[in-house]
């Protein structure tokens, strides 16, 4: 059992001047005001200066210091899932970009090779295919060369190799052969989300009424809202049962729509991400990531040597931070947006995103100077006061030029 006390729990229904218990991998109690006398010999943790909060769960990452996941085995899913800690995510989905199908599939047997052992990081909640079955109108940062059309036989290899641990699949919903395989999809509990897409407004609704269920990074990667054609965007925006997601680097999306965002589908309905890349967490300098040259920026931007985006280089810590401070968010609200909803859009919200009895413990300490202090994984203390930074991969770390 452990007993972590502090002035600011950020309970699942308020705040909370108290403490919170922890029993095997379970939250027993959340209680405001002192200890009690019987929980007097329980290894306890105070917190006085901190933030207690829900563990970020983030649903689309690519990689963060230099551990990527389209190149890892599983001792380097551990090693991302261990950075990844360091930071605040308690859990989250390690996301392939388009990639060959023989290179997809092993990546899903080593993310669930990965999940067969006990987390020492972040918990591997599942596996994230953003593709193949994508628009070459909208690549972003991918190689369209490897996008494929729809198919229900190349989806079957997929789930096949991940052994079931394949939770999401983002997709175009207007390609010839979408709708029939976001049905197979969905029949197989497997979330299914509208990315890299130029449908129109009808064809994103024809796909929302087969299944698909989250919007990737809104905004980025669909056709944008016009008033004669409210398009992909316009379907997301108005939909209550999609659940958009929404990178908060402040460069993405701009703080005005990310206010329009969330008035138009207010904070129960926006998950925020990080989409970030293996280069996340790195200095300034050139890279070489995808088989493309990247440059991140003295801002930590990244982008392609054409000036295409690249993925996010900050992670979900900095995303909540720019809710709070910048753009003046509730922590509750933003809280919302970085455990429960993302939890609630891959079907874990019943044990995971929020501190409430009966829960994973899943929780983190932040400082008052954004630091992680305490990162708890299902019980599990992964982050503590003291422990060194988290560790950056060194095969990847050197910039090339």
């Amino acid at each position: 059992m452990m007993l972590f006390t502090c002035p600011r729990i950020h309970a699942e229904d308020r705040l909370v001047d108290g403490y919170v218990l922890v029993e095997g991998r379970r939250i027993a109690a959340v209680e405001p005001g002192p200890v009690p006398a019987e929980l007097a010999g329980v290894e306890r943790v105070d917190l006085p200066d901190c933030h207690l909060i829900p563990g970020m769960i983030d649903i689309h990452v690519h990689g963060a210091g230099g551990w990527p996941v389209e190149a890892a085995d599983a001792a380097g899913l551990r090693a991302l899932a261990r950075f990844l800690a360091g930071f605040g995510v308690t859990g989250f989905l390690p996301t392939a970009s388009a990639y060959p199908m023989e290179q997809l599939e092993a990546v899903a047997a080593h993310v669930r090779e990965a999940m067969e052992e006990e987390a020492d990081g972040a918990a591997i909640l599942g596996l994230h295919l953003e593709g193949p079955f994508l628009n070459p109108a909208r690549p972003g940062a991918m190689n369209p060369g490897n996008f494929r059309a729809p198919s229900v036989g190349d989806a079957a290899r997929l789930l096949a190799a991940g052994g079931g641990t394949v939770r999401r699949v983002s997709l175009a919903p207007e390609l010839p052969g979408a709708r029939e395989l976001i049905r197979y999809l969905a029949e197989n509990g497997v979330t299914v989300a509208g990315a890299h897409t130029d449908a129109t407004y009808a064809e994103t609704i024809a796909g929302i009424d087969a299944g698909v269920t989250v919007a990737t990074h809104t905004f980025n990667g669909m056709r944008g809202l016009h008033h004669r054609e409210p398009g992909a965007l316009g379907a997301y925006l108005t939909d209550d049962r999609v659940i958009c997601e929404l990178i908060c680097d402040l460069l993405h999306v701009h703080p005005a729509a990310v206010r329009l965002l969330l008035r138009a589908a207010g904070p129960d309905r926006v998950a925020l991400i990080s989409d970030a890349i293996p280069a996340a967490g790195l200095k300034p300098g050139h890279y070489r990531l995808w088989g493309r040259d990247l440059y991140i920026d003295e801002e930590g931007y990244s982008r392609l040597a054409d000036g295409t985006l690249a993925g996010s280089t900050m992670l979900m810590l900095h995303g909540l931070r720019h809710l709070v401070e910048v753009l003046e968010v509730p922590w509750a609200d933003a809280l919302r947006m970085a455990a429960l909803v993302p939890a609630r859009a891959i079907g874990l919200a019943d044990r995971k995103g929020s501190l409430a009895p009966g829960k994973d413990a899943d929780l983190v300490a932040i400082g008052p100077d954004w630091q992680v202090a305490w990162c708890v994984v299902e019980g599990r203390a992964v982050r503590r006061p003291g422990d060194p930074p988290p560790a950056y991969n060194p095969a990847f770390t050197a910039a090339y030029t």
